[in-house]
Parts: C-alpha cells; structure tokens; sequence
C-alpha cells in the first residue's frame, strides 16, 4: 500500500504529539481546617484558604489552544477569596497586565493577556510517579510569577505545586508573621498533594522566589520530607542598607521559629540578582549543615529576572531595550540540573554551570 509523502509526514506528526509530554493545570481550592483566617467565624472564609495550582505532565493528545496569561491573572484574586467575582478577577488582572507593561517597556498591556501560555486545563492526569517540587511565592504573589518556569518543568517530567502567598487575614502580605502561614501552606500542599498516586512522595522539592524563599527555607528546617531546595532571589539572604524598613522585617522574619538554619542539610542553590549598594550581607549559607550548597549571582540580574512576567516580556517584544535572554537560560539551565541531580538522581553539570557563569 503506498502512503504518500503528506500522509506520512501528519502520521509522524500525530506519533510525536502523543509521545512528547504536555502540561496540564488542577486548581484545588482548599480548607487548612486547623487554622483561621477571617475574624468572624460566619463567614464562609472563617477557614484558612489553601489554593494550590497543580501543573503536571499529561500525554494526552492535545487538539486544543493552551491558556492565556490572562486566565492566570484572572485567578490570583482567588487566592483569598474563592467566591470572588469575575468582574472584580478581571479588573485586578488588568491592573496587574498594565503595571507590568509600563515596567518592561510593552506597548499594549493587552500583550501580556492574550499571550499564549503552553498550559492546558484538566489534561488527562499521569499513569506513572514524578517527582514533586513544591513552589512557594513571592509576597502577595501567585503562579502568575513563573508560569513558563512551571510548563519547562512539567515537559522535564516534575510535577509542580504552585502554592501563592496570602499570609495573616486580610491577606496581604506586608509583615514578619505572615511568613508563618505561608510556611504552614507549604506543609498543607505537601501532605495533601503527595497523597495523589502520580506524585513520588519520596522525591520532593522546595522552589520559590523573593519572599517565598524564607518560608521554604523554615519548611526545610521543619520536615525531613523535602530532598533539595533552590531559591531565586529570596529573603531568607538579606543584603543590609539598600532598605531600610526591609532590614528590619528581615530581621523579625529571621528570627521567627523555627530559625535553627543548621537543622537544613539537605543540597541547597541560591541563585540571585546582582545586588549593589548594599552595606553586608546575611548569608544562610553561614549557617546551614548542607555539605551541597551552591550560590549563583546571576550578572546584573534584576529581582523580576527570575520571573516569567521578563521571560513573557522578552518572547512578546524581544527588541525592547533591556531584553537579555541568556540570563534566563542560565537560571532555567542551572535549575533543571539542580532538579536533575537530586530528585532524579541523574548525572549533573550544576557544577560546570556554575563554574562557566563564574
């Protein structure tokens, strides 16, 4: 039987499309029964939310347009308050696409909305075991932060709990003691995640970014579960004198049990902005038990650097004046081999990464 040249190529097509892996999104919107949240009890948010994005490798054939950015901004609202309205999620969202279009120099906020993200909504759920990587966010942040981070790592084979950051009631995070409850979320999402039958509970590990890397760095401390813990930019490494009212809730944050940094010794990487003008520094890695410990500084990297929001900004208008992406590269290459190396347990070149970015 002849197959002519068209037909072979869309066999093969529709071969590799099946093969290679895709990613997938489940919302779970949670209930931490043991803790509160509102002040008055009546009210249906009385219980502590716990929203947790799950992202996840599918080989479902896909025959559908993945999610825009805007579905990811449209849910941060969410966060805090699972009823809220759609007219209001829009409306934050907005504002949200406006300020990151006037900070990264895009002509149209809309750029930001209608980007096309490679997330599918409620993809078939894996038959095999990943490893998982528990994501904690930046302050008031949520999975809007990293979403092509997530989707590079799903299509690597990790399955990735986006855990966002909402802290004391009302939900804003702005002092010391919310880094408690974030904490406490990221315990939640670990047992009630790992309770699915695709995830490896024996293969865990802590990502996060700005803020999150404090609460990540106390969960490690708390619980022998996690294997490896990398940090972009995060707070748990303060550099003194650049603020002044950040030195001081830098200081309470650090202070806040549990603080016994020696307690972390699994491998840990730091990879960080290139900070100037700062007096000392207060480095965690002082202080930690971890014979695997690895500080990147990535060459005048800014904070938003280690976020999607410059990686979506740099695909949109990559002739924009301060579009670089091989810094972008280098934190996603270190970190697929940090992953690689000690949730996997594959052979590694985080060392040849660092040693060529020094």
């Amino acid at each position: 039987m002849k197959i002519n040249l068209l037909s072979l190529l869309f066999l093969l097509f529709c071969a590799f499309s099946r093969a290679q892996l895709h990613t997938g999104l489940k919302v779970y919107k949670e209930f931490d029964n043991s803790r509160t949240f509102d002040t008055i009890a009546s009210s249906p948010m009385h219980k502590r939310p716990v929203k947790i994005d799950l992202f996840y490798p599918s080989t479902e054939q896909i025959s559908r347009f993945p999610l825009m950015y805007g579905t990811f901004l449209n849910m941060y609202s969410e966060r805090m308050d699972y009823n809220i309205s759609a007219d209001s999620a829009v409306k934050v969202s907005n504002d949200l696409a406006k300020m990151f279009a006037e900070y990264l120099k895009l002509d149209d906020p809309d750029q930001f909305i209608k980007y096309r993200t490679g997330v599918f909504a409620d993809l078939k759920m894996p038959v095999k075991k990943y490893p998982l990587i528990i994501y904690a966010a930046g302050m008031n942040g949520s999975s809007w932060e990293n979403i092509v981070l997530f989707d590079s790592l799903c299509r690597a084979g990790y399955v990735v709990a986006s855990v966002s950051s909402v802290g004391l009631f009302p939900g804003f995070m702005s002092t010391a003691p919310d880094i408690t409850e974030q904490l406490k979320d990221i315990l939640f999402t670990k047992e009630k995640i790992t309770a699915l039958p695709f995830v490896d509970r024996t293969r865990i590990g802590l990502l996060s970014w700005s803020l999150g890397g404090t609460a990540t760095s106390k969960a490690a401390m708390l619980s022998n579960d996690f294997k490896c813990i990398l940090s972009y930019d995060g707070t748990e490494i303060h550099y003194y004198g650049i603020d002044t009212s950040w030195d001081k809730i830098c200081d309470e944050m650090k202070k806040l049990e549990p603080s016994n940094a020696s307690a972390i010794k699994i491998p840990y990487m730091y990879i960080g902005s290139d900070r100037k003008n700062a007096d000392k520094m207060d480095n965690i890695f002082d202080h930690i038990s971890s014979k695997d410990k690895f500080f990147v500084k990535i060459t005048n990297a800014i904070h938003e650097d280690f976020s999607s929001i410059v990686t979506i900004a740099n695909d949109i208008k990559p002739t924009r004046e301060d579009a670089d992406p091989t810094k972008t590269d280098n934190i996603w290459n270190l970190t697929k081999a940090f992953f690689d190396k000690y949730l996997k347990g594959k052979s590694s070149n985080v060392d040849e990464l660092i040693d060529r970015l020094n």
